[in-house]
């Protein structure tokens, strides 16, 4: 059966951020020049994929990847990682607006993975994905959207950090996946960053003959990421 989700989270970040400006007390002394004014960052990218199985190291990524600080755009077709996933394309855009709030958007066409079946697990599918966030001038908030899910049974309403263990077929072996949907990533205490995850696979979360993860559809937005230098333009 195939599922369709779409979450929304924000988090605001407590008590804002204050800066003091020094002035020198002997008349004549110039003022001291002001600190650079932190500027709105925002990352994102299509998929990942780190993994070792049965012994040997695999790592991939990040796949078609934005930063605004970087490349704003990008763009892939068909990606796929040896024998583990399957990406099939998309869009990522980073950019900050005439306000200074950053954004990041990723879009992804397809998603699939067959890694598990070798396990006797299920190969897991979704037909479209979506990871955005923004910041604002009290933190930052994010979106998470997956189209056409198979493989895994979703409830109707999925809050975030949503976790599913894929057992193995025998019973009393490790099991052989830990999967988290909408999985939010924010510093404790917050600062008003966030990062979201529209899933994450983790191969053999108790061990077994492979570990490690695969991502699909990631953003991250911090409102004070990055000092501005004001000798230097977008």
């Amino acid at each position: 059966m195939a599922h369709s989700v779409r979450r929304a989270v924000a988090v605001a970040i407590a008590g804002g951020l204050t800066a003091a400006l020094t002035t020198a007390g002997a008349s004549g002394t110039a003022a001291a020049e002001p600190p650079a004014q932190p500027r709105a960052t925002a990352s994102g990218f299509l998929g990942a994929v780190a993994v070792t199985v049965d012994g040997e190291p695999l790592a991939v990524g990040p796949i078609g990847a934005c930063d605004v600080a970087g490349e704003q755009h990008s763009e892939t077709g068909l990606f796929p990682v040896d024998d583990v996933a399957d990406f099939w394309g998309g869009t990522a855009d980073c950019t900050r607006d005439e306000q200074g709030n950053a954004h990041a958007d990723v879009e992804g066409r397809y998603f699939s993975t067959s890694i598990l079946r070798r396990w006797g697990g299920p190969r897991i599918r979704v037909s479209s994905f979506a990871a955005r966030c923004d910041t604002t001038g009290k933190g930052s908030n994010t979106v998470m959207e997956l189209g056409g899910v198979y493989g895994i049974d979703l409830p109707e309403n999925v809050q975030s950090n949503h976790t599913i263990t894929i057992p193995a077929p025998d019973e009393g072996e490790p099991p052989l996946a830990k999967v988290v949907i909408n999985e939010l990533v924010a510093p404790q205490p917050p600062d008003g960053s966030l990062a979201v995850n529209a899933i994450r696979i983790e191969l053999f979360p108790e061990g077994g003959p492979a570990s490690g993860e695969i991502v699909v559809g990631s953003a991250a937005c911090d409102p004070y990421g990055a000092s501005a230098d004001p000798g230097v333009a977008d």
